[in-house]
């Protein structure tokens, strides 16, 4: 298909030629003639569209008006061109009540697509939206001013009124004019001046960065209204205020998104359909909506997403679990970030993780006095707070000690997971998790993933069938108790046990409390591989063991393992996903939540979990992980898909040092290459 536009900024944009899936060409005369396959675009009603409709008007050709979504931005379009949601409009554009839109369209014709599927999708994405306090631009906020949180610690009633950018299209779209500004401000200082509260005169981001001016004299306002110039979070400011006001503004309908009292005093998209209190002075024939179905249209029927590392048109769903993972990786958040005292190879990977976290980040040998440091592990002690990181729970195609770049870590400024002695941020989120119902599906549908896909923390091992079966045999009508070994001298073991300490001394206490059990011992394939010391003599464990194993993957001994018995490994997590039984003889991140037979007590953790919320908790807010064909930070979802592609390519268990070291340059230069990039 051939597109045509009079906007240089439509043609320059490589995104949007990929999206529309054609050329784009610029054209300049007013007398232009096209093919008969020609479709004409704009962007939105902005005056350099008026000749492009005109023409498509006269030759009879399709016009499409474009449009950024409600979901568009990671941050803002000032700083951030990479868009998430458009709109496509063949009929008109949403923002002019004028004329008919294509949300109009969908809104009209509700029972030809809106069931009850829909409504409960749309009430789990509602959720989400909410919770992830997800606006159309999702730049870094600032923190309430004092005056505004004093506000709120007080319970004073608290209007939102909403300034927009001066002369913007969907003002004059909305029937609207600087006069209905100073209408909604009059009406607000009334409302607040009847219940003794206070107007908060929201300033536009835009305006905030210079770039325009809004509707409102900030230097002659009545005294109970107070200027918000702050760029805080637009869901945590509607959460605060018993109302909005609006002419026009997309708060108007994220405020809806909280069921809040919604005031237009012009004709937004949402307005003058049965869901807002209208007091615009001009009305326009719309049939009554629910919120569900206004959100149903407007972000699922009415715009296409983009995914911005498959770079494909995608569900609502996948970007925001995208946008979840980039705002998760925000917090926590400094200034300057000192790594201390890791290797060059780790410094080849380490900034694409935490990078987000730092406006700074430095590497140094020692600890200082100064700034916040970030350490591996439980390797370093420091005499102050500082972050600890660690490879994640789906960390790679390939082991860590054989140089294998993880794709998944953890960053904890509250301790590490690994050490039961102490808390831990994830100790901490799963103390206080609360999940929704859109958390709750992903959370089962990641699981269903894992399984389906044998998906592990290193993914390594050779499936053999003939090894299973043989051992099933030899079990008979005995339980199959499953024992994991780990690397006696990693760090998991001296802060995640307690008087049992070695592999072999779990062998002997599961054998104690399983007597008449079929004991399979799993040797740690860091320690069978070669990669690391401490294998166990095969004969010492087969005289309190039944059975010996090494390279059967841990998913297919899954499949034959009534109960799984551990120090502190995390086979103990993926059984539990699995539905095995699972008995601890040291203290887990997993353990003390009600899902595991314990040997110890844990008084820090509170609450008790299901496996989805454990699972959610453990695999989705803890981690970040990393796609490093693009460098960014991503989702679990997308490094599953990644593992598996690269799963038969990851090569021998164990590599030689040639090859390793060829790996560890490969990836070096990358970090070199991207950096200087």
């Amino acid at each position: 298909m051939n597109y045509f536009t009079h906007s240089w900024g439509i043609k320059q944009n490589p995104q949007l030629a990929h999206w529309l899936g054609g050329r784009i060409h610029l054209f300049k005369s007013p007398r232009k003639q096209f093919p008969a396959d020609a479709v004409l675009l704009g962007w939105g009603n902005k005056p350099n569209t008026q000749i492009s409709q005109t023409l498509a008007n006269q030759q009879k050709l399709p016009y499409w008006a474009l449009e950024d979504g409600f979901i568009a931005y990671a941050g803002h379009p000032t700083f951030d061109q990479q868009r998430l949601s458009l709109v496509r409009d063949e009929i008109g554009i949403y923002y002019d009540s004028r004329h008919a839109s294509g949300l109009d369209y969908w809104l009209t014709n509700l029972d030809a697509w809106f069931d009850a599927d829909l409504a409960q999708r749309i009430e789990r994405l509602r959720q989400q939206l909410v919770k992830l306090e997800i606006s159309k631009y999702n730049q870094t906020r600032a923190c309430f001013p004092s005056w505004l949180q004093q506000l709120v610690s007080e319970h004073i009633p608290l209007t939102l009124v909403v300034d927009q950018t001066f002369g913007d299209c969907s003002i004059e779209g909305a029937q609207a004019d600087a006069n209905d500004f100073q209408r909604m401000l009059s009406w607000a200082v009334k409302q607040a001046e009847g219940e003794q509260g206070v107007v908060i005169l929201k300033v536009h981001p835009d305006v905030v960065l210079g770039d325009k001016k809004g509707y409102f004299d900030l230097s002659a306002l009545p005294a109970c209204v107070k200027v918000l110039q702050d760029d805080v979070s637009p869901a945590a400011l509607i959460r605060c205020c018993a109302r909005i006001a609006t002419v026009s503004s997309q708060l108007g309908f994220e405020a809806l998104w909280q069921a809040k009292p919604v005031h237009c005093f012009g004709i937004p998209f949402y307005a003058q359909r049965g869901v807002t209190h209208d007091h615009a002075r001009a009305e326009v024939k719309r049939d009554s909506v629910s919120v569900v179905q206004l959100m149903a249209a407007a972000l699922i029927k009415y715009v296409d997403y983009w995914h911005p590392e498959r770079q494909q048109v995608c569900d609502a769903e996948d970007v925001l679990d995208w946008l979840q993972a980039q705002l998760q990786s925000r917090t926590p958040f400094v200034e300057q970030l000192d790594v201390v005292g890791v290797s060059i190879w780790k410094r080849s990977f380490i900034p694409e993780f935490v990078g987000a976290s730092a406006a700074h980040l430095g590497f140094i040998g020692q600890s200082k006095a100064t700034n916040t440091e970030l350490h591996w592990g439980m390797k370093t002690q420091a005499d102050k707070p500082v972050w600890r990181m660690e490879d994640g729970f789906i960390r790679s195609a390939g082991l860590g000690a054989d140089l294998r770049r993880p794709s998944s870590l953890v960053l904890d400024d509250e301790g590490i997971y690994y050490n039961g002695l102490a808390p831990s941020r994830l100790e901490t989120l799963l103390n206080t998790l609360q999940l929704n119902d859109y958390e709750r599906l992903r959370a089962e549908q990641l699981r269903s993933e894992l399984i389906r896909l044998n998906v592990t923390k290193y993914n390594v091992e050779t499936a053999d069938s003939t090894q299973l079966n043989a051992l099933k045999q030899q079990a008979g009508s005995r339980q199959i108790v499953l024992v994991t070994g780990q690397f006696q001298d990693d760090l998991s073991i001296a802060f995640g046990t307690r008087d049992i300490k070695t592999n072999m001394a779990l062998i002997e206490a599961a054998r104690q409390c399983f007597a008449d059990a079929f004991i399979i011992y799993k040797e740690h394939p860091d320690v069978y591989s070669g990669v690391r010391p401490g294998k166990l003599d095969e004969q010492q464990v087969r005289s309190v063991a039944d059975a010996y194993v090494t390279q059967l993957p841990l998913p297919q001994l899954f499949e034959i393992t009534d109960r799984l018995c551990t120090m502190c490994s995390l086979s103990g997590f993926e059984a539990l996903l699995r539905g095995i039984a699972v008995s601890t003889f040291g203290l887990p991140f997993y353990a003390g939540w009600g899902l595991t037979d314990d040997r110890y007590s844990f008084e820090r953790r509170k609450k008790t979990l299901d496996i989805t919320e454990l699972l959610y908790g453990t695999l989705v807010l803890y981690p970040r992980y990393v796609n490093w064909y693009k460098r960014t930070i991503t989702t679990p979802e997308t490094v599953i898909e990644q593992i598996c592609h690269q799963r038969h390519n990851a090569g021998p268990l164990r590599s030689s040092w040639i090859h390793r070291q060829v790996r560890k340059l490969s990836y070096l230069s990358q970090a070199l290459f991207h950096s200087r990039s």
